[in-house]
């Protein structure tokens, strides 16, 4: 916070600088000038009248050599020391403006309230930690935890090397569904241990989040192929199942952990109730129109692709033998990239249109400036070749041609 004052203190004065130099100088420079001029052009003018003196052709070349001392003299601009002050009158305002509409904007439209709370809350990671981890109450706020992660990450910049402190900050990023942050810290994590292996089941949850879905799911499958007991694993695996709206696989991997649990375990009660609202959502859904492939896309622009505020993302799955008509798709705003996403029957835009009975189909990406899929006015397309239907897959699709 020093420096930042300091540095904007430093920016003020060169700013102040550029004001008061021209106002202060400026006047005797012209002043200067203008002399110098008529001083040139009074030389030149005596030349002419010396020769056209000894030439005969001037009879009263005295009175016109005085004549042309007297025009230089009114000519002659004398710098007086009043004008000094004038300028000080002048200036003096303007760097007085110039500092207060800086510091008063900023105050106003800058992000002080922000850094000062940061800086607030940085100094309060003992305190918050207390709260919120060691002492937990019902006083506890999302704030508080937002507060907690922000300080923490914070202390993991200026200290990077610390293995709890990134697992620490992945769960509490994880908790607040902040899957990219959560990804990030993790992998931060397994670059500081020993035992990798600790931190993948958390790992893939975040990658779910973050739209990884085939990823992470990989990544549980290796787990659990591992160790079956792991019920950490089999509880993430069925929330991945609950994020794709597949209720079957999540009420069968519930019931992996019923089998590895006693029912004196305080989370038997609440799997159980788990699996009861699965079997409910189930009842409700045709899981004809989820199941299917799925295919999760990676969607990046090339150096080319200009930025365009406010485009809209259209990522979308099309019949390769067939018409350029969607058959799922999603709509992205504001995106971000690289982004990472997952299609599936359950992107379907019209009912009984979806991947099933499609042997080979085609994924698009399409960035619309005006929102409007079908503009292509400043719209930039990328597509994957052609990909089968027949298992699931991981690709990626670059943004890279005009339309």
């Amino acid at each position: 916070m020093i420096l930042f004052w300091i540095g904007s203190g430093v920016l003020t004065l060169i700013l102040a600088l550029v004001i008061i130099l021209p106002l202060t100088r400026g006047r005797a420079e012209s002043s200067q000038s203008r002399n110098q001029l008529n001083t040139e052009l009074y030389k030149q003018r005596l030349k002419e009248l010396e020769e056209d003196s000894a030439q005969g052709l001037l009879e009263e070349g005295e009175l016109a050599t005085q004549e042309l001392k007297k025009s230089l003299l009114d000519d002659v601009v004398v710098e007086q020391p009043q004008h000094y002050k004038r300028g000080v009158h002048l200036w003096l305002p303007a760097v007085v403006i110039v500092v207060l509409v800086a510091y008063l904007g900023y105050f106003q439209m800058g992000a002080y309230q922000q850094v000062a709370q940061w800086q607030h809350n940085s100094s309060r990671l003992s305190e918050l930690t207390q709260k919120v981890l060691l002492e937990p109450n019902g006083d506890v706020t999302e704030q508080d935890m937002m507060d907690l992660i922000q300080a923490l990450r914070t202390k993991l910049y200026l200290d990077g090397d610390d293995f709890r402190g990134w697992l620490l900050l992945g769960r509490l990023t994880l908790e607040m569904r902040d899957g990219n942050t959560a990804r990030e810290a993790f992998e931060k994590a397994m670059t500081l241990t020993d035992d990798p292996d600790s931190v993948m089941v958390p790992y893939a949850e975040a990658l779910a989040i973050s739209g990884e879905e085939l990823r992470g799911e990989s990544i549980i499958k290796q787990v659990l192929a591992k160790d079956p007991d792991d019920l950490e694993a089999w509880s993430v695996f069925a929330f991945m199942a609950i994020q794709q709206n597949n209720f079957t696989a999540a009420i069968a991997r519930w019931q992996q952990i019923l089998q590895r649990m006693t029912p004196d375990n305080p989370r038997y009660a609440m799997i159980e109730r788990s699996v009861n609202f699965a079997k409910e959502r189930l009842a409700e859904q045709d899981e004809a129109t989820v199941a299917g492939p799925r295919f999760q896309v990676e969607v990046n622009t090339s150096a080319n692709t200009p930025y365009h505020p406010g485009a809209v993302l259209f990522v979308y799955a099309m019949d390769a033998a067939g018409a350029d008509v969607p058959l799922v798709a999603q709509r992205i705003e504001n995106p971000s990239f690289p982004l990472t996403l997952t299609l599936s029957n359950k992107d379907a835009m019209r009912p009984n249109v979806n991947l099933n009975g499609h042997d080979k189909v085609i994924i698009k990406a399409r960035l619309a400036p005006s929102g409007n899929v079908t503009d292509k006015t400043g719209a930039w397309e990328g597509r994957s070749a052609v990909l089968s239907t027949d298992a699931d897959r991981q690709l990626s699709v670059v943004i890279d041609t005009e339309l």
